[in-house]
Parts: structure tokens; C-alpha cells; sequence
């Protein structure tokens, strides 16, 4: 039946060479339209429960909402763990779910569960906001500044938010820096008690001046009408001078406060380069092309710049990285091909050469179609995936061409060795391709984030083993019959051909002590190996950008942040051409520490440094990448340290400068993006009612971190937050009959600037807010003079007493209890994590015998989770492969000695990252994986010929047929991961070690496959 579905496209040529056009083009069509990316955005499986409180405590916020929220929110099916996450004024509630829970159904339950809780919420609190969690795509970062104080930049910067968010495929734009006009009244009480009006009444009435809402409709006979008021004063003047009625005194608002239009107060102020600026962040949407977006904007600030002197500078921009990455993986790819068909050309003929280098691309191109109809991305994972099935697609072209080709020694008809040779291989070149398949896509079933994210490399594989299928037994066989010649000559292989069949020969006559010797032996070398070796999750790559996180003293302003912020960057600035800056932006009031946690404090201050681009680093980037690449631009490749480097002279320069002791800073680091879920190397989280218990153990855990070689930061979550004033009504007080509830409404007023009423006006809705003008004035806040039901007017402090209760910064919750975490980072090359965790053991054993629970995260949780991940994986790849093999050979013993070669070939794998220097990770593990198969290929090609063996010399003549073969394709696989392990570059540097693993574990498998496993089926069948 195959034979005649080869002999339908053979003698269908005219069809057959359409057909081929035709895909091509569709696929090339297709690779243009897919979206481009760094990393691919999916769905997570959390849903977000957030809220605010203007004005409450930490403490406060987590007895009154948090706890009950919690307690309601425990029961919700298909949910993992709770985490809660409360600041001062708001709170988020994350709920982790269980694999294979239905997110939206989620989403709406715990909707029901928050709106049954609203009765045990604040009246005056909004419901809290519950939607499904989602990564968004980080565009690019837009600047705007000027040097002319006329310039409403805040204006400019909400009319380019307009333009942009027009831009199909752009998701969001936050401003950093600005914020919304209101009316502001600040209320002088020495003037309402002048005027012997209540300061209550006084705050009732002015809710009471704009009433924004319909009043309704009047259908008369001759004409309809809807009904509203005017809204109350459009303009600050009409709302200085209105008129108000209190207690019989009529006086005008501005009699009594100062009435002004104003922004509100920013949560974040922004700088660029030192000077005061607004910073726009743009997100695409998940099927935007990065690339294609980034050209739109910069049409769009064209026609905006030449306007009043305003300077827009686009940073961060994520199309320039996402091109780079593409540069480095494509040039790569490209080089492999060309230096498989000189290879190919220059050990069998040029023919031969040709017929692959057709066949690699066409698999490209048909996966491409396969990318673009399922709406996956084309980003720096799936192109990875590529490049490492660059030689497992060579492998099947080459086993089905070179079979053609001896068909073609022999005397065959071109046409008929096309189809016999293609024939002849389609069984064991589909089982070995399905064992290559089965030994990667264990991966899927990873779990997590890095799960989602690694699940792209067997997608892309599958895709290209599939197309690669489709070429072999579709396109390849009528480009064979149409180009072998055999009056062709081909390289000779008779003298690699005689060392081979020599060293078989030695081995076979020493074959028990050879298998004695290998099977005690290489286990022996990888355990040692092993125990040398040092893991580390993920390598550190080249970035672009540097990060330097500050917290100030607790009791510092926005403004004075700001400043501090503003004078590093300029103290930094003056060493720009050193550090190799490109422009460094500074943010007051949001800042994310060392361990990746989001801090939204006045006291909280942000610096991100923009690099120059990097000098070409190595042999491919200087040669290879500028060449072969498609989008490659070498404007502003200056920078000639890494980014690790400038980190370090970074720390060193501000610690010459005392710059933590100069501000009295809390905290300052320097901090370099990672990569995946893990954001502190070391993360451990204490958990206890006992906060002196707490507090102790950090303290001495942060003594011990610090002493460590090698940890390069050490911070904490028990930092304490502003103090909380608690007012308690004393007995004169509750005997003149003063309720908290009174006493509430009236400093709410003054203090917590809450909305009284809004206005409609030109500008749109407009709120009114209120506040005392002694609002900062503790000593008056304690002799304020207040109106009790009665008309007696006492001050505060007689009739309160006042305590002082210390507070957290902020308090972490997991299902429930509190957690206290301590996280550090380290540097790689000198320790890692787990070494870290090690020396933390003896000390980390005492806590948990004085009763306090130790929870480890940070890479300790991840190593666990991999851990469980990678044994499900292995042993489902081993169990598929295991069905595979039987079905080939349907021999339990041909196929135990074909698996034997899995095992054997880590030696190579940690040989590999021995000899490169280069630690074990997470990429390994799944190297190793996929190794299983790649492997295994190589055994099914020497397998199908030995067991045609009847004797020993049959076995020396018929492995030696397959020497060629095995060797042609291990080679050609090895090229195709070559540049990945010896000239990594920026992100690339994460899948070294995968491409160690391949290369290294292959190499190694090859001389398993040509020497061991014809000595061990010689001596399994007692041939002679």
C-alpha cells in the first residue's frame, strides 16, 4: 500500500514539484504573519481578589476584610492555595488553582462568594474586584519630558495615551507620573468656630452642593422632558462663591476654605536622566506582532514632535530585544544548514547535499503553517525547539537519501531506488522519529508557569518531526529519482570504514571483559561526576537593563523619594560612559526588591538602567549573526561589559559613595532581571504566632546568609510599616455621650480627603474633596476643638486617650497564616542556591524544633516541583519508547538492549557541563529527556541490521553498513546544536545546558551505538 502512494507522487511529478511550490509559499506567508515575541503570554491558573480602603491599616484591613474574605473563600472548589497580600489601603486575595479547573466558572463563584460577604464589608468600602490573572506583553516604555515649565506634560501625556491605545493589538497604557484633577476645599476649622458652626454640619452640607444624577422624565401632552439639575458650580470662582445655610449663618464657601483645581497627589513620581518626566507603559495584546507595533508608535510621536518643545524617548523597547533573539537563533539556524550540506557534500556527494538542504527547509516552512493556523507564536522557546531539531530533521532526510543512494551503487533504477530505498525505511524511520516524540512530549505535562513556557520546545518539535516526515516520504523521493546519478561518484568511506570494522573486531574478541569492565565502569565515573557537579535552575544571561531598588526611612514624603532618586541618577549619570548608559529613569513610590515583590510606598524608590547594545561577544556574532540574519541592525553596539560586570562596578560605585548611608536607606540593590518564575535564589518563609520567636530567627538567619561567600544580597518581609494612632474614647467622654461612630464620621472628614460630591464641567466629571488644613498637625490634632450632639464643644484629648500600636509594612498570607519570608540572591559562580540551603541546614533544623514551621520557595520549591515533574515525564517517555521498540522489533531482548544505550548516555550528558564548565539546570533535565530519543534513533537504524545476523561476521558486515548512516546523522544533529553550546548569546544562554546535554549525551551515544551495542547483541544471542 505505501508502495504505491510513493510510486503516486513519483509519476504525478508535475503535481508533486506544484504541490511543493505551493506549501512553500504558504508556509513563507505564514511565518511573516505570525506574531513575533521574546516569550510567549498564556493564561494563568489564578484568579485575583482586590481591594482598597483609603485610610487603613495593615492590621486593620486584615481583621475586618482580609481574614473574613479568607474564611469564605477556603471552600471554593478546584482552588490549590490561597495568598493574600496586604498594604496599608488595599489588599489582593490570589487564588491558585488546581490543573484542569475551569477558570471563568471560578471567576463567577468567588464574584457570588465576595458580593454574599458585602454585608460584613465597611458601608462606605467599594466591593472588592475579581477577575482572572493574565500576563500582559510589555511593549515598550514612552518618556515625555520638556524644558519648557509651560507645558501641561500631564495634558500631553493623557492626549498620546489616546493615540496609542487606537492602535490595534495595543492592550493598555499606564502613566507613571500623572493623575486626575479635582476640586480641592481645605477647610480651616478656626474659621468655623468663629463663625460657631459645626465642623459635621459643615461637611454634610457640602456633600449636598452637586446632585450629578437624572431626576427623571415628564411626558406631556405637547412635549417631553428629562429632568436634571445643573449639577452645582462648573468653575472654581462659581465654587468659591457659593452660598451655604449652617445652623441659620449664611456664609460664602470661600469665607471659611480655600477652594482650587488641582491634580491629585501622584502615588508615583517619574524621572528621566534627572529630570522630572512622565513615563508611559505600553502593553500589546497577545496576538500583536511586537515589531510591527513599535514602527506604528514611532509614526505616531512623528507627528507629535515637533509640538512645544516635548521630547518623547522610547525605552525598554521589547521589538528591539524580540529582534536580537531572532538574529541569534535564525543565523544560527541558517549556519547549521549550510554547514550540514558541505558536509553532507564532502562525505557522500553533492547530490546527496542538495536533496537535504531542500528537504530541512521545506520541514521548516510546513511547521510554520502548522505555527500559524494554531495561533502560536514564533519567540525565543519555539525557535530553541528549532534549532534543536535542526539535526533530528537531517536525520530522517539523511537515513531515507542515504538508503536511496546505495540502492543507486548497486545498479538500481534511479526511480525504483527512490521508492524501494523510501519504502525500506518508513518503518524505522517513523518509529525512530515517534521515540523522539515520545521523549519530549512528556514535557506538556509539566506544571506551573516554566511549564507553560517549556511546553513550546515539544510543540515545536512535534510540528517539525511531523513536517520532516511528510518531506522524507512526499517531496524527497521524487527529488532523489530526479537527482541521484549513478555514475555520481561518492566519497569514500573504505578507510574510516577499516578503523571501524578494526576496533569491532578487538572488542568482540575481549567482549566479556569489555561489557564487565563498561557496565561497572561508566556508572561508576557518572556518579562521581555528578557529585561534583553543582545545580543551578537557571544560568544568568546578558540584559539590557539593570534595575537598583532604595526604600528610604518610613516617615519620608513622595517629594523627598524623589529627590533622593533624582541625585543617584545624576551621582550614576557621571559615570555613563564607564557604565555604558544608555539613559537611566527613576520612579518615587513604587519599587520591586531584590526578591521581585511590588512596592507601592512614598518611600519606595525604583532606578532602571538602560544599556547600551552589547559588542558582538564571539565568533558567530561578529560573522555569522550580521549575515544570516533578517532583521539585524549594528547602530549602537558600544557596550563592551556584560551586564553582570556593570552590576558589579555598579554596587562597588555607589558603596565608594555611601550613597545607603548618606540618605539613611533602608535598603538599596542592585538587581538583575531572571529568568522564569523565580525571582529570589534563596526564599524561606517562617511561620508563627509568636513574632518574637520571628523576629529572632530572621535576624539570625540574615547573620548567617550574610556570612555566606558567594550571597550577593540578604532582605526581609518584617519590615515595620508607619505606626497606627489608636483612639479610644475615655469615661468624660462617653458620659457626655460621644460614640465612636460620631466621633468617626467628623475625622474621617478631615483626615482621609475622601470625595464629598462631583461636578460636570468642561474637563468632565470632577470630583470635590475635602480636607482639614491642619491635616499634618499632630500637636492640633490632639487639641482640636469638636461639637458634641449637644452643642458642647470639648477638644479631642479630653475626651480620648491615644496609643501608639506598631504595625508590619505589609503582611503575606498563605492559606490563611502569616508568613515572614527572608530571601537572598547569589552569585552562580561562586555558590548556588541549594549549596546555600545546605549550610542554612543546622540552623534552619533548630527553628523547626522550637515549633515555628520553615517553608522553603524560591528555587528549593521549584527543584521539588521539577523534581515531580521530571519522574512523571521520564517515566512516561521511557514507557512510550518501551511500546515503540516492541513494536518494531517485537523482541523483549532487542529492545532491553536498545534502551540499555538511554542510561549509558548521561555519562556524556555530565561529561559535558564538566568539561564547559557550565552548571547542571532545569534546561539539562529536559536535554536529557529528549537525549532518550535522539539516542534511540541511532540504535533502531544498527538494531534493524543486526538482527538480519546470523553469525558474527554477519554482525561485522551489517553494522558496518550502518556505520556510515549512524555517523552521517549524529554528526549532522551535533551541528545543528553546536552554535547553542559553544557561542550562547543574550537570552540563549537559559538552553545551553540543554544543548550541552544533546550534544555531549549524543556524541557519547554514538560510540554506545556503534560499539557497545553490537558487543552486547552479539553476546545477548551467544552468536559465533
Amino acid at each position: 500500500m505505501f508502495e504505491n502512494f510513493l510510486r503516486f507522487f513519483i509519476n504525478n511529478s508535475r503535481m508533486n514539484y506544484t504541490l511543493f511550490v505551493l506549501v512553500f509559499a504558504v508556509g513563507i506567508v505564514s511565518y511573516i504573519k505570525t506574531p513575533k515575541e521574546i516569550f510567549p503570554v498564556f493564561d494563568l491558573d489564578m484568579v485575583i481578589v482586590s481591594g482598597h480602603y483609603t485610610g487603613a491599616s495593615v492590621d486593620t484591613l486584615d481583621k475586618i476584610i482580609v481574614s473574613s474574605l479568607e474564611d469564605d473563600l477556603k471552600s471554593t472548589q478546584g482552588v490549590k492555595v490561597i495568598t493574600s497580600i496586604v498594604n496599608p489601603g488595599k489588599f489582593s486575595i490570589i487564588l491558585e488553582l488546581k490543573k484542569g479547573t475551569n477558570i471563568y466558572d471560578t471567576v463567577n463563584k468567588v464574584k457570588d462568594t465576595v458580593s454574599a460577604n458585602k454585608g460584613n464589608l465597611p458601608s462606605d468600602m467599594d466591593e472588592p474586584i475579581v477577575k482572572a490573572m493574565e500576563l500582559k506583553k510589555s511593549l515598550l516604555e514612552l518618556t515625555i519630558s520638556t524644558n519648557n515649565k509651560n507645558v501641561d506634560l500631564r495634558a500631553k501625556a493623557n492626549e498620546l495615551k489616546k493615540q496609542i491605545l487606537s492602535i490595534k493589538n495595543i492592550s493598555e497604557v499606564t502613566i507613571y507620573g500623572d493623575s486626575d484633577k479635582f476640586y480641592e476645599i481645605i477647610v480651616d476649622e478656626k474659621k468655623l468656630e468663629a463663625f460657631n458652626i459645626p465642623a459635621l454640619d459643615f461637611y454634610r452640607t457640602i456633600s449636598s452642593l452637586s446632585y450629578i444624577f437624572p431626576l427623571g422624565q415628564i411626558e406631556d401632552k405637547t412635549k417631553h422632558f428629562y429632568i436634571s439639575t445643573k449639577n452645582g458650580a462648573k468653575t472654581q470662582d462659581e465654587l468659591k462663591n457659593t452660598k451655604i445655610n449652617i445652623a441659620n449663618t449664611t456664609i460664602y464657601l470661600k469665607d471659611v476654605a480655600k477652594v482650587s483645581k488641582k491634580y491629585e497627589d501622584t502615588s508615583t513620581l517619574f524621572s528621566l536622566d534627572g529630570k522630572d518626566a512622565i513615563n508611559l507603559n505600553v502593553k500589546q495584546s497577545t496576538t500583536g506582532d511586537a515589531t510591527k507595533l513599535q514602527k506604528q508608535i514611532v509614526d505616531v510621536i512623528k507627528t507629535l514632535n515637533t509640538q512645544e518643545d516635548i521630547i518623547y524617548t522610547i525605552r525598554n523597547d521589547q521589538s528591539i530585544k524580540i529582534k536580537d533573539r531572532l538574529n541569534i537563533v535564525i543565523s544560527n539556524i541558517i549556519l547549521g544548514l549550510i554547514i550540514i550540506t558541505l558536509i553532507v557534500a564532502l562525505l557522500i556527494n553533492a547530490r546527496m547535499a542538495f536533496i537535504i538542504s531542500v528537504g530541512i527547509p521545506t520541514s521548516f516552512v510546513i511547521a510554520a503553517i502548522y505555527f500559524y493556523m494554531f495561533g502560536y507564536t514564533i519567540n525565543l522557546i519555539s525557535l530553541v525547539g528549532v534549532l534543536l531539531a535542526l539535526g533530528i530533521v537531517v536525520d530522517d532526510a539523511m537515513v531515507v537519501s542515504e538508503n536511496i543512494q546505495q540502492h543507486v551503487e548497486e545498479g538500481m533504477d534511479v526511480k525504483e531506488a527512490a521508492i524501494l530505498g523510501s519504502k525500506e525505511m518508513v518503518k524505522p524511520v517513523t518509529i525512530a522519529s515517534l521515540t523522539t516524540l515520545f521523549s519530549f512530549l512528556p514535557l506538556l505535562m509539566m506544571s506551573g508557569t516554566m511549564g507553560e513556557v517549556i511546553k513550546l520546545i515539544p510543540i515545536a518539535l512535534s510540528a517539525l518531526i511531523i513536517a520532516s516526515l511528510i518531506e522524507s516520504f512526499v517531496f524527497l523521493p521524487i527529488h532523489a529519482a530526479h537527482t541521484l546519478n549513478k555514475n555520481s561518484k561518492t566519497t569514500s568511506w573504505k578507510r574510516a570504514n577499516e578503523i571501524y570494522s578494526a576496533v569491532i573486531h578487538f572488542l568482540m574478541r575481549w567482549k566479556k571483559s569489555f561489557l564487565v569492565m563498561f557496565i561497572i565502569l561508566v556508572p561508576f565515573l557518572t556518579f562521581m561526576i555528578i557529585k561534583q557537579s553543582h545545580f543551578q535552575m537557571f544560568p544568568a544571561y546578558d540584559s539590557s537593563i539593570i534595575n537598583i531598588t532604595l526604600k528610604a526611612n518610613i516617615n519620608s514624603t513622595l517629594e523627598q523619594s524623589n529627590e533622593i532618586v533624582k541625585d543617584v541618577a545624576k551621582e550614576l549619570l557621571k559615570k555613563k560612559d564607564e557604565f555604558y548608559i544608555s539613559n537611566i529613569g527613576t520612579t518615587a513610590g513604587y519599587r520591586k526588591d531584590s526578591a521581585g515583590n511590588t512596592e507601592n510606598y512614598p518611600y519606595a524608590m525604583y532606578i532602571t538602567v538602560e544599556l547600551q547594545k552589547l559588542k558582538p561577544q564571539n565568533f558567530v556574532d561578529r560573522y555569522i549573526t550580521p549575515y544570516l540574519s533578517f532583521y539585524y541592525d549594528d547602530e549602537g553596539r558600544t557596550r563592551e561589559l556584560t551586564s553582570q560586570e556593570i552590576s558589579k562596578k555598579l554596587k562597588e560605585f555607589l558603596e565608594d559613595k555611601k550613597i545607603k548611608e548618606k540618605y539613611n536607606l533602608l535598603d538599596l540593590s542592585v538587581v538583575q532581571k531572571k529568568v522564569g518564575p523565580i525571582k529570589a535564589d534563596v526564599k524561606i518563609g517562617l511561620v508563627s504566632n509568636d513574632y518574637v520567636k520571628i523576629d529572632k530567627y530572621i535576624k539570625e538567619l540574615t547573620k548567617k546568609l550574610n556570612s555566606i561567600d558567594g550571597v550577593i544580597s540578604v532582605a526581609n518581609s518584617t519590615n515595620k510599616g508607619i505606626d497606627e494612632l489608636k483612639i479610644s474614647i475615655n469615661s468624660y467622654g462617653e458620659s457626655l455621650g460621644l460614640t465612636e461612630s460620631y466621633l468617626g464620621e467628623l475625622l474621617s472628614n478631615k483626615y482621609l480627603n475622601i470625595k464629598k460630591a462631583s461636578v460636570f464641567n468642561k474637563d468632565g466629571i470632577l470630583d470635590i474633596k475635602v480636607s482639614s488644613k491642619y491635616k499634618d498637625d499632630l500637636n492640633y490634632f490632639k487639641i482640636q476643638k469638636i461639637t458634641l450632639k449637644d452643642g458642647t464643644i470639648v477638644t479631642l484629648q479630653d475626651v480620648c486617650s491615644f496609643d501608639i500600636v506598631k504595625s508590619f509594612e505589609k503582611i503575606t498570607k498563605e492559606n490563611g497564616l502569616t508568613n515572614f519570608y527572608i530571601f537572598s540572591n547569589v552569585n552562580t559562580k561562586i555558590i548556588t542556591a541549594s549549596e546555600v540551603l545546605d549550610i542554612l541546614e543546622p540552623l534552619l533544623q533548630k527553628i523547626k524544633d522550637d515549633k515555628v514551621k520553615v517553608i522553603l520557595k524560591g528555587e528549593a520549591q521549584k527543584n521539588k516541583e521539577l523534581k515531580d515533574d521530571m519522574v512523571l515525564a521520564t517515566a512516561l517517555a521511557m514507557v512510550l519508547i518501551l511500546l515503540a521498540m516492541l513494536y518494531l522489533f517485537n523482541s523483549f531482548r532487542d529492545t532491553f538492549i536498545v534502551m540499555s544505550v538511554i542510561p549509558y548516555s548521561l555519562f556524556g550528558v555530565f561529561a559535558g557541563h564538566m568539561l564547559m564548565g557550565v552548571n547542571i539546570g532545569m534546561t539539562t533535565i529536559i536535554g536529557a529527556l529528549g537525549l532518550a530519543g535522539v539516542v534511540i534513533n541511532d540504535g533502531i537504524i544498527m538494531m534493524t541490521y543486526l538482527k538480519k545476523s546470523k553469525n558474527i561476521q554477519e554482525v561485522f558486515k551489517n553494522s558496518a553498513k550502518r556505520f556510515r548512516p549512524i555517523v552521517l546523522t549524529s554528526v549532522t544533529t551535533l551541528i545543528g546544536v553546536t552554535s547553542l553550546m559553544f557561542f550562547p548569546t543574550g537570552q540563549a544562554v537559559i538552553f545551553q545546558p540543554m544543548a550541552i546535554a544533546l550534544g555531549f549525551g549524543l556524541a557519547w551515544g554514538t560510540i554506545l551505538n556503534l560499539l557497545f551495542l553490537p558487543v552486547l547483541y552479539t553476546f545477548a544471542n551467544r552468536l559465533k
